[in-house]
């Protein structure tokens, strides 16, 4: 009793403290601070920084208003906390003198139309600075007494971060009553669910608590951490609970606490570290928003492993009498007599198993993705009105930065006329293009020159209409860094084409590395729980042809989806959704060794058909209430892919890994390490 009651106070004591410690995670919004170090975008993000500073814009239309009133609202902008420059029409033209009609239109329409002028206010501070939010309390107190709307990627990044800080309370208060409910209606006790919850409670806050001790966590990991352990981990207490149910039928609290502990460590183990091998092999990834999801999941999967064998076998002690005094027949119960069809069906399932394993490859082979990371608007926020009321007057464009080295007039003259050249480039802004490049710059202003050369680079400014990732803004990626080449060796694009466009170059690269370390991870993993170099074998290929069809469904309804999500749930779903093969194959070797094959599969296939099915479910209503509820795109599309990836999983657990277990029973025994040794 004193050793259940040192773990009680332990749990307690830890759990505390991880409680003050989620207030101190800090979280991170910007992805490309997980590209590599060496990267063209992290190397040329570094030098803008250290040359021309850390700067962000924020353009700013206001209606109804003449251009000589915008001068005014100009000088009123001006007092604005961070606010370093703004650029409007009176930067290139006296309008005090000159009459509107003798402007030029191409300049006039930059800042002026239809009585709607706009104004770019540059700010002192980074695109994904939490000051931004001030800023835009400040315009909005400035300008009150004025119809305005304001565009730019900081307030695409503000709109971000308000839907990651309310994601997981909207998400939680989903998920848990589903968990809940599910639990109920499959459980053996009216108690289970509280034993679980308090479990799985346990474990995330003190997953929650240590990511204090990290650096940051990106917005996209903090979002759906905490729904995915819960949904990823509720394996192991459901494995615990349903065999402490069975065996308290013929045993004392005690022994059958024991008993269920030792009966079910081999799954909950081997579940446990087959779901660590998917997320260790994102550890791996060069682009490092997957070793920013590995390192948090991984660590919430061993913590709520150990928290499962610790403190389950002490609640379930303690909440015994409760535990027998609440127990009910399951409201819902797993089908009988399938397996019977399954194996009177065996010879066609094979078939459909090959077919589904080629068409499942050659489908994911053919699947279109996207690599950004540019989130999709809530049509109903400020940002997505604002963004759509400027565009009606002042076209929407992309910038894209590029980096020169200095002193070299010339080359840039030549280098803006032929930018200009490209269909989609709508303006190219330097030095060379704002003044006559034959001016020596000795002359000319020092505030305006800073602007665009700095110590050893020159900064080129380019406008592009593409707006969204496709194959379009691949190749203009590809078409600039061409040109670029072309006149120079050393230089540097930094934007979000040639960002998305990086991403998608070593994400790809990283894929079969991933799956490679994945594979040999979980089949040590399953050979040494099973002592079998063949079930692994076939296990692997079972899950990992549910993966292939998964993203291969993608292709048959002309889905895109982005290309991190189908790295994180080809881990998740091979490391997570191989327990039910797991805990199936597990119970059956168990069984086999006192009954025949078919038996031992009809023994086996009832007593965990239940578990996997309710496990499954919890992890695929996690998924599917991501893409449902959640407001971030990336995050709705990760949880698409997991929702309908574990449900194919289930379904291929069911249906083809009794098949494969009894065509194979004679080499599955005959391979046994233990009769090797023999």
């Amino acid at each position: 009793m004193m050793k259940r009651s040192l773990i009680l106070i332990v749990f307690t004591i830890i759990t505390m403290i991880s409680v003050f410690l989620i207030f101190d995670v800090k979280t991170n919004y910007d992805m490309t601070i997980y590209l590599p170090k060496d990267s063209n975008t992290s190397q040329g993000l570094e030098i803008l920084n250290e040359e021309f500073g850390t700067h962000t814009m924020i353009e700013v239309m206001v209606d109804d208003v003449t251009l000589a009133q915008g001068v005014e609202i100009k000088h009123m902008l001006y007092s604005i906390d961070h606010v370093e420059q703004i650029v409007y029409i009176d930067d290139y033209v006296n309008i005090t003198t000159t009459p509107i009609n003798y402007i030029p239109s191409e300049l006039l329409d930059q800042f002026y139309v239809d009585q709607h002028i706009k104004l770019t206010v540059v700010l002192d501070l980074d695109t994904y600075s939490t000051d931004v939010d001030q800023v835009v309390s400040q315009i909005d107190a400035k300008l009150s007494n004025y119809q305005i709307a304001l565009r730019g990627q900081s307030l695409l990044e503000m709109a971000n971060r308000n839907l990651a800080s309310n994601e997981i309370l909207k998400v939680m208060l989903v998920i848990i009553p589903i968990v809940i409910a599910l639990l109920l209606i499959t459980s053996k006790s009216w108690f289970d669910p509280i034993i679980a919850i308090i479990s799985l409670g346990v474990a995330v806050i003190l997953n929650l608590g240590t990511n204090a001790f990290l650096p940051n966590i990106s917005f996209i990991t903090k979002t759906m951490a905490l729904a995915l352990q819960l949904a990823l981990s509720i394996d192991y207490t459901l494995f615990y609970l349903h065999r402490y149910h069975e065996l308290r039928e013929t045993m004392s609290k005690e022994d059958a606490v024991k008993q269920a502990l030792k009966k079910t460590f081999p799954a909950i183990t081997a579940s446990a570290l087959t779901t660590f091998a998917g997320f260790l092999a994102l550890l791996f990834m060069q682009y490092k928003i997957g070793y920013d999801i590995g390192i948090v999941l991984s660590k919430g999967i061993i913590l709520s492993y150990l928290t499962v064998l610790a403190l389950i076998p002490t609640i379930t002690y303690l909440f015994d009498k409760l535990l027998l005094k609440g127990q009910h027949k399951s409201i819902i119960k797993a089908p009988k007599g399938l397996l019977k069809i399954i194996v009177k069906l065996r010879i066609p399932l094979v078939i459909l198993m090959i077919i589904f394993i080629g068409g499942g490859f050659y489908l994911q082979s053919q699947t279109s993705y996207t690599y950004g990371t540019n989130q999709s608007l809530d049509e109903t926020s400020r940002v997505a009105q604002d963004l759509s009321h400027i565009s009606t007057y002042f076209d929407q464009y992309q910038q894209l930065v590029i980096l020169v080295p200095n002193n070299q007039i010339a080359q840039e003259v030549s280098l803006s006329d032929a930018l200009l050249l490209n269909e989609h480039v709508k303006s190219v802004q330097t030095l060379v293009t704002i003044v006559d490049p034959q001016i020596p710059r000795a002359y000319l202003d020092s505030a305006l020159v800073s602007q665009y050369v700095g110590r050893s680079y020159t900064r080129i400014i380019i406008e592009t209409d593409i707006l969204s990732e496709n194959e379009q803004m691949y190749q203009f990626s590809d078409d600039i860094n061409q040109l670029v080449h072309t006149y120079y060796s050393d230089y540097y694009l930094v934007g979000f084409a040639t960002t998305a466009s990086e991403i998608r170059d070593i994400v790809t690269s990283d894929q079969l590395k991933i799956m490679l370390i994945s594979i040999v991870s979980i089949f040590i993993i399953l050979a040494v729980t099973f002592k079998n170099p063949i079930i692994p074998i076939f296990l692997i290929i079972i899950i990992e042809s549910a993966i292939a069809v998964n993203m291969g469904l993608l292709y048959l309804f002309d889905i895109k989806t982005i290309y991190i999500g189908y790295l994180v749930v080809m881990s998740i779903q091979l490391g997570a959704t191989i327990d039910y093969a797991v805990l199936l194959t597990t119970r059956y070797l168990e069984d086999r060794k006192a009954l025949k094959a078919f038996d031992a599969l009809n023994e086996s296939y009832h007593k965990t058909l239940m578990t996997m099915m309710v496990s499954a479910i919890i992890l695929s209503a996690a998924g599917f209430v991501e893409t449902l509820f959640s407001n971030i795109s990336s995050i709705q599309e990760i949880g698409l892919l997991l929702g309908k990836g574990t449900l194919i999983s289930l379904l291929f657990t069911m249906f083809f890994v009794p098949i494969i277990l009894l065509i194979f029973d004679k080499i599955i025994q005959k391979t046994m390490f233990k009769k090797a040794s023999k």
